[in-house]
């Protein structure tokens, strides 16, 4: 539902719709009268959904107890339905303790699992809608209506708080590292984190080793030699050479990857590379802003390499054999690009992209997955103020996002 039309006013206008006399009328014969209390007298056709309007609203007394169908029977303003939810998920002081620490946690699932049993609002609405176009319209049409205004704005209010008990929470842990590290601690102590399995084997990993380097099928250059390890095996060049055998591992693996994830369009890739099993960093393609960018966290290298002529920066040979890869993964989306030999294509391409640098030796790994998930939330890495919400930021101390993403693999994997 629009936020700029109150629950109330858009049921209205759906009521007087129904009334109105130049409405074409198509009535079902075979509906007989139903009585669906509390919406009162109704349809056969309708009644179903009228019980499913009643089960969602029972289901999510459940998480949010004063909650009460014949409430929601009268129109609301988002005001009053925030407020509801404020009463049932009250704020809590962000000073770390252990009740805070545990109550947030609650309230999050508590609010994602009523958010789950609300999302089927607006299907209920649709399809009230249609077949409200074959009937004259009925007091608990518009009863009807207005608890399904109701339940949208509701849905809406706990998706905004629990986004704000996820973001005072996870703020918290930055801001208190000591604490949580002695959490991180006590949860990696656990026995059941052990079943988590170690994997090398990421979907797509990029390992630099000595020796020539590839650009494109059949041509070679001096710089290093890349081989993309796959899911299934390793495509790894010969004597320097990209065959073109080599092209179509990689056609083959990223097509596959495309329809194992059902994708009917993609404008971004990102690849994780490990460098000597040492160091890790990560690669950007996006299609959409015609960038190719190079995120590594390690500052000396920013710093030894931002001010010198591109083709003589570290990375300058890894971005060479990027621009072969976006070209075949461009004809894979169906529109073929050319960037070796075609200068003005409007791409961008930056081998040391500015980010928050680690300052120490084992944050690599950490950075590397901030780096995805900023991709995810901003199609770029974002440092300093430009970045919101706040607990999106990188820190100095990543201990906070450790947490974090060790919670996430244990409810990923169903062990929280």
């Amino acid at each position: 539902m629009s936020m700029s039309m109150s629950p109330s006013l858009s049921a209205r206008n759906m009521y007087q719709q129904l009334l109105s006399p130049s409405r074409r009328k198509r009535t079902h014969k075979k509906c007989i009268p139903v009585n669906c209390p509390p919406f009162g007298l109704s349809r056969s056709c309708t009644s179903p959904l009228l019980q499913q309007i009643s089960d969602t609203v029972h289901s999510c007394k459940q998480l949010i107890p004063s909650l009460s169908l014949y409430q929601l029977l009268t129109s609301a303003s988002i005001d009053q339905i925030d407020s509801i939810v404020d009463s049932e998920f009250s704020s809590t002081a962000a000073t770390f303790s252990n009740r805070f620490f545990l109550d947030s946690k609650l309230h999050i699932k508590q609010l994602g699992d009523a958010a789950r049993v609300l999302s089927i609002a607006g299907s209920i609405h649709v399809k009230i809608n249609l077949l409200l176009k074959n009937h004259d319209a009925l007091p608990s049409d518009n009863a009807a209506l207005v608890a399904l205004g109701n339940l949208m704005t509701l849905y809406e209010c706990i998706i905004r708080k629990k986004l704000a008990v996820e973001n005072d929470l996870w703020t918290a842990l930055d801001d208190h590292p000591e604490a949580t590290e002695a959490k991180l601690r006590a949860l990696m102590a656990q026995d059941r984190l052990a079943v988590i399995p170690s994997r090398e084997d990421s979907p797509i990993s990029i390992t630099l080793t000595s020796g020539p380097s590839v650009l494109g099928a059949g041509s070679t250059t001096k710089s290093s030699i890349i081989s993309h390890l796959f899911k299934r095996g390793t495509s790894t060049p010969k004597d320097g050479y990209l065959t073109a055998d080599d092209q179509t591992r990689v056609i083959a693996w990223c097509s596959n990857a495309v329809e194992r994830l059902k994708l009917k369009s993609w404008d971004s890739v990102f690849i994780p590379i490990n460098e000597d099993r040492q160091h890790w960093y990560s690669v950007h393609i996006d299609f959409s802003r015609k960038q190719i960018n190079v995120y590594d966290s390690l500052g000396e290298r920013y710093i030894q390499n931002c001010q010198k002529p591109p083709l003589l920066r570290r990375n300058a040979s890894l971005m060479l054999i990027l621009l072969w890869l976006t070209e075949t993964l461009s004809t894979i989306r169906g529109e073929p690009i050319e960037l070796q030999n075609k200068l003005g294509s409007g791409w961008v391409c930056d081998p040391h992209f500015e980010v928050h640098f680690q300052p120490n030796s084992y944050d690599c790994g950490l950075h590397m997955l901030w780096h995805l998930r900023h991709v995810l939330e901003f199609r770029h890495v974002v440092l300093g103020r430009k970045c919101s919400p706040t607990h999106l930021k990188f820190r100095d101390n990543m201990v906070g996002k450790r947490l974090r993403l060790a919670q996430e693999m244990l409810e990923d994997g169903g062990l929280a």
